[in-house]
C-alpha cells in the first residue's frame, strides 16, 4: 500500500461569515409604532417658507421591483389614496432610479404641503409604496393651516443628507453619497436658542508689563431643548439630524426671550445624554449647536 494519497485540488472561496440579505432591504416606516403627533403646516396663501412645510420621503429597494407612489389620506377611518406621486403637482417627483446604490434603486418625492393643503385641504396623510407584491407606508403627517397658535411650541430642522452614515446598527451603514436629500422635521414641545459663548482673545504682553490685544474671537453656541420625546425620534435626532451633511434650524416659540431664529445654519457639538431619570417613556434632551459659519473675529493690524 501506498504511503501517499490521491491529491485533489479544489478552488474555494473563504468567507468571514455568512451574508444573509433580506428579500427587500428597505427602511420602514419609524414611527409605525409610535403615537408621535408629526405635526406639518402650511399657509393656503402666503408662499412664505417660514409658513410652508417640506418633507423629502426616499425609500431604496431592489431593482428588480417596480414601485409605484401615491399620496393617502385618512378618511372615515380608512386610508384612501387621494393622488399618485408621479409627477410635480405636490412637490417634486424623484422617479425610480434618480439613484442606484448597488443593487438597488431610489425613489422619493419632495412634498409641498401648501399644495396638499390646497388640492386636499387639513387631514392626516401618509406616503404608500406599492410594490406589487407588497406594500410599504412612509410615517403619517398631521397636515393642519398655519398660525403663531398651531406653530408656538415647536421647532423645525432641516437637514441635508448626501453622505455615508451609520445607523442605530452598529454594523450597517446608509449611502446618501450624491443624493443631496433635504428633507425636514418638526419637533412638538421644542425651543431653540440661548446663544452663549465664549469669548477668545489673542494679545502679546510687552517687557514693560503692557498688553497689546492683536485679535477678538467670539464663538456662538446654542440650546436645543426638546421634551417628552419617544425613542423613535431619539434614533432620528441622532442617526439622521445629527449625522446630516447641513443642518438649519427655525424656532417658533412665541415666548422665546433669546433672539429669533430662522433657518440658523449649525453643527452639533457637545455630546447626545437624554434624561433619563425615573420610568420615562418619553426623555427629554439637551443638545448643544454651534455656528456652522464663525466669522465673529476682530483682528487688529
Amino acid at each position: 500500500m501506498s504511503k501517499w494519497g490521491e491529491v485533489i485540488k479544489v478552488d474555494a472561496l473563504v468567507m468571514d461569515s455568512i451574508l444573509v440579505f433580506p428579500d427587500l432591504p428597505i427602511n420602514e416606516n419609524p414611527f409605525k409604532k409610535c403615537c408621535y403627533k408629526n405635526l406639518v403646516l402650511a399657509d393656503p396663501v402666503d408662499p412664505d417658507t417660514f409658513k410652508n412645510d417640506t418633507k423629502g420621503v426616499l425609500k431604496s429597494f431592489p431593482k428588480s421591483y417596480t414601485a409605484v407612489m401615491e399620496l393617502e389620506k385618512y378618511t372615515s377611518g380608512a386610508w384612501a389614496k387621494v393622488a399618485d406621486l408621479n409627477t410635480d403637482a405636490l412637490g417634486t417627483y424623484y422617479a425610480q432610479g434618480f439613484a442606484t446604490k448597488g443593487n438597488n434603486d431610489l425613489i422619493g418625492y419632495s412634498i409641498s404641503w401648501q399644495a396638499v393643503l390646497l388640492a386636499h385641504s387639513t387631514g392626516k396623510y401618509r406616503v404608500k409604496f406599492d410594490l406589487s407584491t407588497i406594500e410599504l407606508y412612509s410615517e403619517e403627517f398631521c397636515l393642519e393651516v398655519f398660525s403663531t397658535r398651531a406653530a408656538d411650541q415647536t421647532v423645525r430642522i432641516d437637514y441635508k443628507l448626501d453622505s455615508v452614515i451609520g445607523s442605530e446598527f452598529s454594523q450597517s451603514t446608509r449611502d446618501f453619497a450624491g443624493i443631496d436629500w433635504w428633507t425636514q422635521i418638526r419637533l412638538n414641545d421644542a425651543i431653540f436658542g440661548y446663544k452663549k459663548g465664549p469669548i477668545e482673545v489673542e494679545a502679546s504682553r510687552y517687557q514693560d508689563g503692557f498688553e497689546r490685544t492683536v485679535g477678538k474671537e467670539y464663538n456662538e453656541e446654542y440650546l436645543l431643548i426638546i421634551k417628552r420625546l419617544p425613542f423613535a425620534l431619539h434614533d432620528l435626532l441622532v442617526y439622521d439630524i445629527l449625522q446630516a451633511d447641513e443642518i438649519k434650524i427655525t424656532d417658533y416659540n412665541s415666548r422665546n426671550n433669546s433672539g429669533s431664529y430662522i433657518n440658523k445654519e449649525v453643527e452639533i457639538t457637545g455630546s447626545y445624554e437624554p434624561n433619563y431619570r425615573g420610568t420615562r417613556q418619553q426623555p427629554s434632551v439637551e443638545l448643544t449647536f454651534k455656528d456652522r459659519y464663525t466669522n465673529r473675529k476682530k483682528l487688529y493690524s
